[in-house]
């Protein structure tokens, strides 16, 4: 079996990442050019971004106050979404948001946070909640919900134009201190090119990197977003005995996109 990542799950230069939204039914293997941090892939970005004294909503219906930056409080979550401020960013209040206009850069971003059985969730964009159940009889989360959730890791490529937002949750009875570690690519990339090559990519007939976003239904935001960065909101997935229809749409996209 080929091998596309490196030993910290990045993905290798020449190798392709493809990138696949569930509510869109569509991806985007984008061929990784380069690695513009190579070596130096790890951020120790510290304490989680909790204030302190700002109130967390409990797992038993009650409210609790953070008691020292970084230090999430016994049985409480962040129900309100968060980013990660960096300064000198573009953004210095979400390190990981990037406009259009980088579009030839894409960031693969995996989160390790500790102590590692905290609940994790992403919400992309920030405040929608992502994971539902039943169509959309129950939705999902580091909340009250039973499942719906990772702990102490999430992976993502985080796309331009759009913010994410980061959850966690303590269950436990006892206030803790945090911290996050941050494995990331800055890929210099571009769209793969080639009709016969995307759809064999997409019907995994060539090998590559997958990662499904939390997406799950169409957002307007995330629609925009992808137009705005790439021209179009991806390649339609396609079964192997549709390959003529899928051929025909993929040279239309291709004649649309910007990277």
């Amino acid at each position: 079996m080929v091998e596309v990542t490196d030993s910290l799950g990045l993905v290798l230069e020449g190798e392709v990442l493809t990138v696949y939204i569930p509510g869109l039914t569509a991806a985007l293997p984008f061929l990784v050019k380069a690695r513009a941090n190579k070596g130096v892939e790890t951020i120790p970005y510290g304490a989680l971004p909790l204030v302190s004294g700002e109130t967390l909503p409990t797992y038993d219906g009650g409210s609790a106050t953070v008691p020292a930056a970084g230090v999430i409080p016994a049985r409480a979550y962040t129900d309100s979404a968060k980013t990660f401020p960096l300064t000198g960013a573009y953004d210095a209040t979400d390190m990981w948001y990037y406009p259009a206009d980088y579009n030839e850069r894409l960031f693969h971003v995996i989160q390790e946070v500790t102590p590692a059985f905290l609940k994790c969730d992403i919400q992309i964009p920030k405040g929608v909640k992502p994971y539902r159940f039943q169509r959309d009889k129950v939705i999902l989360g580091i909340g009250t919900e039973p499942f719906g959730f990772s702990r102490g890791r999430t992976e993502v490529v985080h796309l331009p134009e759009i913010r994410y937002g980061y959850r966690w949750g303590n269950e436990t009875n006892v206030p803790l201190y945090t911290s996050v570690k941050f494995t990331y690519a800055e890929y210099i990339v571009e769209t793969v090119k080639d009709a016969e090559t995307i759809f064999n990519i997409l019907t995994r007939r060539l090998p590559s990197y997958w990662i499904t976003l939390p997406v799950f239904t169409r957002e307007e935001t995330v629609v925009n977003a992808l137009i705005k960065a790439y021209g179009i909101t991806g390649f339609p997935i396609y079964p192997p005995y549709k390959k003529t229809q899928a051929i025909a749409e993929y040279n239309n996209l291709i004649r649309q996109v910007k990277v």
